[in-house]
């Protein structure tokens, strides 16, 4: 994605997808990943974040709405928006899910969501990574009225690909705890067959998920 949410100012990474997407249509491909079961099972870790039933829910770079095909096939119905600066995906978007909403940052200016998922987005390498990724998340959670859940790169791995971008989990939630308390941080899954996961996923909600109990005061002695 760009390094501004509104300004494509990355033209060569809307290029590689522009070209993913002329290359393989409508596949898992077409966003770069390397099989529908692995974009899926990403999904599958990042939508435990919260029931979605009934809520509205922003997909931060949606390619071509597999994520809402993926929730519309379990029975989840909920107000979805896609938001890609890759306008290319999206008529095979509209016509998979005419009832939803698809377009670019600035074409939903303003609005809120109850969810906020983001998959895949930090992962490719550009001038200045950190930069993106700080302000993406802190712009996505402005935006955000439950919680926000994406996914990222870890640098606990052996093996690091130069094209892509990796960040310290620990990092993350260092960073997140500038935004809210409420943080989950999930390094417990892996997405293909291997033995460490290589990457993780992090849930920032607006209020606990878990409530304490109500404190009732002692009498005096």
């Amino acid at each position: 994605m760009s390094t501004a949410l509104n300004e494509p100012s990355n033209q060569t990474l809307i290029e590689h997808y522009r070209s993913l997407l002329n290359s393989h249509g409508d596949t898992f491909e077409a966003a770069q990943y390397s099989s529908r079961a692995s974009q899926e099972a990403r999904y599958d870790i990042l939508v435990q974040v919260a029931d979605l039933q009934g809520a509205r829910v922003m997909d931060f770079g949606c390619g071509t709405g597999h994520l809402a095909t993926y929730l519309k096939e379990r029975g989840v119905d909920c107000q979805y928006t896609g938001i890609d600066i890759v306008e290319d995906f999206f008529p095979y978007a509209r016509a998979k899910h005419p009832d939803h909403r698809f377009g670019r940052w600035e074409d939903f200016e303003g609005e809120r969501f109850d969810y906020i998922f983001v998959s895949g987005v930090f992962n490719n390498r550009m001038p200045d990574n950190e930069a993106f990724f700080t302000n993406t998340v802190k712009r996505l959670f402005e935006r955000c009225d439950g919680a926000l859940s994406f996914n990222a790169m870890s640098t606990w791995v052996d093996f690091q690909d130069p094209g892509l971008w990796y960040i310290a989990p620990e990092k993350v939630f260092a960073f997140l705890k500038t935004l809210t308390p409420y943080i989950t941080l999930r390094n417990d899954y892996v997405v293909k067959r291997m033995p460490v996961p290589f990457e993780f996923a992090a849930y920032a909600y607006r209020a606990p998920l878990v409530a304490g109990p109500e404190e009732t005061e002692e009498p005096a002695a």
